[in-house]
């Protein structure tokens, strides 16, 4: 399964997700952000590859249905506030419990 992790600027919450899912069995992983300043920006490409999409607010949600027309893969918010910096121990920790319950545990790295 294709699993595309959405924040903000693709620099803390969507690239820490990839990172911790990156080798999981069964799944590719990949990360994008909605923000023009993002990483990397989501696009249709991104969409077209993803067979479910994972975002971390509503907002991002809204953006996505917002912006892309046409048959969109699942969006799954697993609510995790942007509140951490790239790196931060406690955001791979809140997302391993927020991700865990929509992926399963991820693999080992």
């Amino acid at each position: 399964m294709n699993v595309l992790f959405v924040c903000t600027l693709n620099k803390a919450r969507s690239v820490t997700a990839a990172m911790l899912y990156r080798r999981t069995p069964g799944l590719s992983v990949r990360s994008a952000g909605i923000n023009e300043r993002a990483a990397h920006q989501l696009s249709t490409d991104d969409l077209v590859w993803a067979d479910q999409v994972i975002v971390f607010e509503p907002a991002h949600a809204r953006w996505i249905r917002d912006t892309f027309t046409g048959d969109l893969p699942p969006i799954v918010d697993a609510s995790v506030p942007d509140e951490f910096s790239p790196g931060d121990p406690a955001l791979a920790a809140e997302l391993h419990d927020a991700l865990t319950s929509i992926l399963g545990p991820p693999g080992r790295q």
